[in-house]
């Protein structure tokens, strides 16, 4: 989080806002075709916890290798929609000068390659997770932290048009990325043994998925980069680097409940195709309130101090950055609560109601956008939309999946909805006091960012957890001491 924030700072400085934002708008448009990617994903994943979860490892490797000419072929018509439809979007309809144009097609260009082969890596990054082998996720995390770092150090220094070398090597980072998740799963799992098959019975399996699958994450890519182009169209692309420091922002924090949750997604698929009803809601149930806690902790302490950390940390602060950062914290910790919703979903494969309901409510945001910036309303409004329209959404879809997992709604107030709302009233009213009280300098901000993480840790450990959760952290914790002990012993 620290190597993503400090990179953005140096990336936006030496970039400038204006090519900051066309890069942004330029990047989001081909992420408008990462529909395919993401749904594929789904997919491979789901079919992979499954047989794994049942230890069939020929099945695994019969997943495996369709999957991976299914991405091949989906590849190629990225391509084809990208160099056609995209192209004369980016030519036609976003609002970039003309001066920079060639240098925007250049990273258009750059970032669809860069699609292309991170789809083709997905599958092997969904044996990875599959296999739950976090220490080489974890180790390739770090380098792509690192490396983009290396990238802001190497923007400054070249002589060549910045941007254009910023959207190459960004390509070049996620070739060796996608090179080592390949290498390592070849030589680490049996199952991933290249050769041809079709089987039509798979194939028709895997397309359900897809199909729906890619119907929703369709939606999320309208509103995602249809949003944002939306606000290039009325407002240029300043707001546009307004958003995307904003989300950079959003992106680092929510890593820590991201990764938190990539562990536990084949716990509960494995789960489910097992039978175990019980450790499935369990499951559901704790990984749901845990990801907004997480999650919680930092916003609420960026939150209260978002203003002077915007002016530490850039040179020039786009104007709305700091509404922009609240409200998409806000979208966010509702977001959460849908992670293990969806993953149930997947899990069970029965997706037809889930999407084209969900779908349909969550589809709702970029016409109601549009709406509201031609009648005159400010850049704010698209947030204040998301995060409403996200809300409904995860009522629908929490009604939805209850037939498939028979959980109970009181369940899920008392275990998840009603430790939230006391961590989040305690931590806030004490955290709002001890801010007020803190004389407004830079010093004192990073004292109350460390005192605010610590009164909300307090406020979950008083309010958030259950008696038994305690027990079973403080058992950890003298087991940990023991062992401590008797090996300096």
């Amino acid at each position: 989080m620290t190597i993503t924030l400090f990179t953005s700072r140096i990336v936006l400085d030496k970039l400038g806002i204006e090519d900051f934002g066309i890069y942004n708008v330029v990047g989001g448009l081909t992420s408008m075709f990462i529909f395919f990617q993401s749904s594929l994903a789904n997919a491979t994943q789901r079919f992979l916890n499954i047989e794994l979860g049942k230890n069939n490892i020929k099945g695994a490797n019969d997943v495996f290798c369709q999957h991976l000419i299914l991405y091949l072929v989906v590849s190629v018509i990225i391509i084809f929609l990208g160099e056609t439809i995209g192209l004369w979007f980016v030519y036609n309809k976003l609002t970039i000068p003309p001066e920079r144009l060639t240098a925007a097609i250049w990273v258009y260009q750059f970032t669809l390659i860069s699609l292309c082969i991170t789809l083709m890596g997905i599958v092997f990054n969904s044996e990875i997770i599959a296999h739950e082998d976090m220490n080489i996720y974890s180790y390739v995390g770090i380098f792509e932290g690192c490396a983009r770092l290396a990238i802001a150090y190497a923007i400054s220094i070249t002589p060549f048009d910045r941007l254009i070398v910023y959207g190459f090597l960004m390509l070049f980072v996620s070739l060796i990325v996608q090179s080592t998740y390949f290498i390592y799963c070849r030589k680490r799992y049996q199952e991933c043994k290249l050769y041809y098959i079709w089987d039509k019975s798979l194939f028709k399996k895997t397309s359900s998925i897809v199909g729906w699958n890619t119907v929703g994450t369709a939606v999320y890519a309208i509103n995602d980069s249809g949003v944002n182009i939306l606000l290039n169209m009325f407002f240029g692309p300043v707001v546009n680097a307004a958003r995307g420091i904003s989300f950079q922002i959003n992106n680092a924090v929510n890593n820590f409940t991201t990764n938190f949750f990539v562990s536990v997604r084949p716990q509960i698929v494995k789960s489910y195709a097992q039978g175990d009803n019980q450790y499935l809601l369990k499951l559901f149930y704790n990984s749901s309130k845990y990801s907004f806690l997480l999650l919680w902790v930092l916003c609420l302490s960026l939150g209260l101090c978002i203003d002077r950390i915007l002016h530490l940390w850039l040179k020039e602060v786009p104007n709305y950055t700091n509404i922009f950062t609240l409200w998409i914290f806000a979208y966010s910790l509702v977001n959460v609560l849908n992670n293990p919703v969806w993953s149930v979903a997947l899990a069970v494969g029965k997706l037809k109601k889930y999407i084209s309901v969900g779908s349909t409510v969550f589809l709702l945001v970029f016409p109601l956008a549009y709406i509201a910036l031609k009648s005159g309303y400010s850049p704010v409004c698209v947030f204040i939309i998301l995060f409403i329209v996200r809300l409904c959404y995860l009522v629908v879809v929490l009604t939805i999946i209850k037939p498939y997992i028979n959980y109970s709604v009181i369940d899920y107030f008392k275990l998840v909805i009603l430790p939230i709302c006391y961590v989040m009233v305690l931590s806030f009213i004490v955290n709002f006091i001890i801010k007020n009280i803190l004389p407004d300098t830079q010093t004192m901000m990073f004292i109350f960012i460390i005192l605010s993480l610590i009164v909300t840790c307090i406020s979950t450990w008083l309010v958030g957890i259950s008696k038994n959760e305690k027990k079973y952290i403080i058992s950890i914790l003298r087991k940990y001491i023991n062992k401590n002990e008797n090996e300096n012993n």
